[in-house]
C-alpha cells in the first residue's frame, strides 16, 4: 500500500494525535496562496521530482491538493521514491474547509 486516505476528521484527529505529522501541500503557487492548512510545507506537484531533497523520507506526511487527486498522485511518487509514511487528504482542501476546519488565509 502506497499510502492511506484520510477523510477530513480523520486527518484533523491525526494531526491532533501526532504532533510529528508534517503537511505537504502539493496544489500550484496559486491555491496555496488562496488558503491552507497552518504549517503546510508547500511544494507544487509537478516540481516534486526536482525538490524531493526538501522532503524527509522519515518522516509522516499527511498530503494535501484541492480533491485529492494530485495529492494520491504526489503519495504514488513518493512511495516509488522510498517514502513509508504517507496519508492523503481525501477530498482535498475542498472537503477540508466544508467540514469547517481551520483554513489560514
Amino acid at each position: 500500500m502506497t499510502h492511506r486516505d484520510l477523510d477530513p476528521a480523520e486527518a484533523q484527529a491525526e494531526l491532533q494525535r501526532d504532533p510529528t505529522l508534517r503537511i505537504l501541500d502539493v496544489r500550484t503557487d496559486h491555491e496555496f496562496r488562496s488558503g491552507r492548512i497552518t504549517g503546510s510545507q508547500h511544494i507544487p506537484v509537478h516540481e516534486l521530482p526536482q525538490r524531493i531533497d526538501e522532503l524527509d523520507p522519515q518522516a509522516n506526511y499527511l498530503v494535501v491538493c484541492a480533491a485529492g487527486v494530485r495529492s494520491a498522485t504526489a503519495c504514488r511518487f513518493l512511495h516509488q521514491s522510498g517514502f513509508q509514511h504517507l496519508a492523503n487528504l481525501a477530498g482535498g482542501l475542498y472537503h477540508w474547509a466544508h467540514a469547517g476546519l481551520p483554513v489560514e488565509r
